[in-house]
């Protein structure tokens, strides 16, 4: 194993220098090559952008995304509206050019991030204010955008004749809130900035496209808006009409012409750009190779120097308390996994870069009272090096020994210890289980950094060798409560190395990653729950606690030789109110559609609902669209995303000359007894739906509380 970075140009250099506090912590000083994000702001012009969001250098670097329902607007740019020249527009440049290479995945070579969104979670209706995008090579090598320039038309074949004073929103609409007609999950529109969602941050997603002719998210990709520099054409006689097959300049342009009496101009709203990656993922670890080279540093030959993810963000399937973030490992066996510990608050990185490699004892003048030093020494460095402080689980690491490693030591007592730069200690490792058949030791740690392996002399690799504890639950999933569900877990027949059942009386430590073991310790005097076996069988409880997630439930024997590992999951409770709804953007007019989305929903003890647990939603002045997600139950049931509602429903207009009323009651349970929110709305009621601007920036003003029968049910009027 080595701890050099991957050279682009083919040579080998130090690019990664893993500088090992032995304190707490290991740090990274990383080299990249040049990021694949646009760099430098050459100019801009903005007419009438959105107040507070006039910040152009939000177009540089990585995008900050949110998202398929919910944007995030921390780095997002404002263009303005079209108008006199030179209209709004903003003018990036690549230090290293965007590359028409024939390996970019799926044949796309750039991707522009926006704040669009799909409104009520439906990616046929969404929000979005469009942008014309035209690219330039520097071809005279002067710096400067000179040269000429190629637009991409886009789906509705436009030219730069809409510059700079804009075009009316056509027929379909291409900005607002548009429907796409297709029905046979295909897009209409393409080929324009802000048309798609920008989503959290995981893994090498900022560098995958999004299928921009497909409805929906293409899985693993960023989403945005992905183009091929093949669609550019020249904008005048000046270029070449076969086009060009790289870039170095890229301008965003404003060109629909709206406005709306309350809220103002259609501006489109830009948070970066960035290059594609070639399909390309040498060593197999699932990061794509341009990604390591450019933004984490990583060696794309070496699996196990690459990307986890600290958290799966809710479009890609989410990560409840116990969900394997990820695992990196080299070829000798040597591993660290991340788990989930539920849901992360906060400001806070959302990848972790890791390495593992070979190590020497730091210390060997230090000694271990009864033990000697194996020659299995490991350094598994990590970005993150508390794992408790990036809010998952303590994680798993797992050192493959060799004989010569541990030869003259007790292969059965082998056990890991964490080098904290004074001392080797094993304060907050935990979980240890030898598997002696494989030449390997599992532990938990909440700190990375370097472990050593010692052991009480012996006869080294060739202990006698153990097996498989199996685990049952006498419940599929529990859930949570004070107290919550009591679980009984039972093992089947457990045989000894020689086949033959364990004698009665043999203990066995158990432990559970949630919850808490309640039966009776019979040993006190030995770390953890010790549960002894009757007739080949050992029985035990576990209660379940506040937290919901998966429980990882494991035995092991006191020699570490047999082991067992059982999943429960633990379902969220019922829940609680008050939850607030509110429409998902402004200056929705009635018969509709509306959308509408709600705060995170919880239990009681602060669990977002798991996606399968319903909520019944009771309309009156409107009807909802959409499934109903468990038509067997009463009323209209609505699973949760990441804990939220998000849906559509068509506003009554009938006997309403001016201004519709519409009454949500959302409850808990299916009979409609645990009323937990409720609101009214109060909208302008006009022919047609009139198409909105920019979203979730104007602040919806409540107005008048009708009916003491609502609770928390603030009147709001939906300008």
């Amino acid at each position: 194993m080595s701890c050099n970075a991957y050279c682009p140009l083919g040579c080998r250099i130090p690019g990664i220098l893993f500088l090992f506090s032995f304190v707490v912590s290991v740090s990274f000083s990383v080299a990249f090559a040049t990021p694949p994000w646009a760099d430098t702001l050459l100019s801009f012009n903005a007419l009438d952008p959105v107040p507070g969001f006039n910040q152009p250098k939000h177009d540089l670097g990585a995008p900050v995304g949110g998202s398929v329902y919910a944007v995030n607007n921390s780095k997002i740019h404002s263009l303005g509206r079209p108008g006199p020249a030179p209209g709004s527009y903003v003018l990036l440049k690549f230090t290293t050019p965007v590359e028409d290479h024939p390996d970019n995945i799926d044949g796309y070579d750039f991707i522009i991030y926006s704040n669009s969104f799909w409104a009520g979670g439906n990616p046929y209706r969404k929000w979005c204010e469009p942008a014309l995008v035209e690219i330039s090579e520097d071809v005279n090598g002067n710096g400067i955008a000179d040269d000429p320039w190629y637009l991409i038309p886009g789906s509705r074949g436009l030219d730069r004749s809409v510059l700079p004073w804009g075009m009316a929103n056509p027929n379909p609409p291409l900005a607002g809130n548009i429907l796409n007609p297709n029905t046979d999950g295909t897009e209409y529109d393409w080929g324009y900035a802000e048309l798609n969602p920008t989503v959290q941050e995981y893994l090498d997603n900022y560098m995958r496209p999004d299928d921009p002719f497909t409805v929906g998210l293409t899985p693993g990709s960023g989403g945005g808006d992905a183009f091929d520099i093949r669609w550019a054409v020249p904008v005048d006689e000046t270029g070449d009409p076969a086009g060009i097959s790289r870039f170095h300049f890229l301008r965003i342009s404003a060109f629909i012409n709206a406005v709306d009496g309350a809220l103002g101009i259609v501006s489109p709203e830009i948070g970066g750009v960035a290059a594609v990656a070639r399909d390309l993922d040498t060593d197999g670890d699932g990061i794509l190779d341009d990604y390591e080279i450019r933004v984490s540093g990583t060696d794309p030959l070496r699996p196990e120097s690459t990307v986890l993810a600290l958290e799966i963000p809710e479009v890609y399937g989410g990560s409840p308390a116990g969900t394997l973030l990820g695992t990196a490992a080299d070829s000798g066996g040597n591993a660290i996994s991340l788990y989930s510990s539920g849901l992360r608050t906060g400001a806070r990185p959302f990848n972790c870069i890791v390495d593992i490699e070979d190590a020497d004892d730091p210390a060997p003048e230090l000694t271990l009272a009864g033990l000697e030093k194996s020659g299995a020494c490991r350094l598994f460095s990590s970005s993150e090096p508390d794992f408790a402080a990036a809010q998952v689980q303590h994680a798993r690491f797992t050192i493959a020994y060799t004989a010569d490693e541990i030869a003259g030591l007790d292969e059965a007592a082998l056990q890991p210890f964490r080098y904290d730069g004074s001392q080797f200690t094993q304060a907050a490792i935990e979980d240890i289980v030898r598997d002696v058949d494989a030449n390997l030791i599992h532990f938990r740690s909440q700190y990375a950094g370097l472990f050593l392996v010692a052991a009480p002399p012996g006869s080294g690799d060739g202990s006698t060798h153990g097996g498989e504890i199996l685990l049952n639950a006498a419940l599929e999933r529990g859930q949570v409560g004070a107290p919550g569900t009591l679980v009984p877990v039972t093992s089947g027949v457990i045989l000894a190395s020689d086949d033959t059942v364990v004698p009665d009386g043999t203990l066995f430590t158990v432990s559970t990653t949630l919850g808490t073991i309640v039966s009776a310790d019979m040993d006190g005097g030995a770390p953890g729950i010790q549960i002894a076996a009757m007739a080949g069988v050992i029985q035990f409880e576990l209660r379940c606690e506040t937290q919901a997630g998966t429980a990882w439930i494991t035995a092991i024997s006191q020699d570490s030789l047999l082991h067992g590992k059982l999943a429960l999951p633990i379902d969220p409770g019922a829940a609680t109110g008050p939850v607030e709804i509110y429409p998902l953007y402004p200056n929705q007019k009635a018969p509709g559609p509306a959308a509408f989305i709600s705060d995170q929903i919880t239990d009681a003890f602060g669990n977002p609902l798991a996606a399968h647990q319903t909520l019944t939603l009771v309309v009156e002045g409107g009807q909802l669209l959409g499934s109903d997600a468990r038509p067997d139950l009463p009323g209209f049931q609505l699973l949760p995303i990441n804990g939220s509602l998000s849906f559509s429903l068509r506003i009554d207009t009938a006997g309403n000359d001016d201004i519709a009323r519409l009454f949500l009651d959302l409850y808990a349970d299916p009979e409609a007894t645990e009323l937990i929110g409720s609101a009214v709305f109060l909208f302008d009621v006009v022919p047609v739906p009139v198409v909105g601007v920019l979203g979730l920036l104007l602040i919806i003003v409540m107005v008048t509380v009708l009916g003491a029968r609502r609770f928390l049910a603030p009147s709001r009027q939906v300008r």
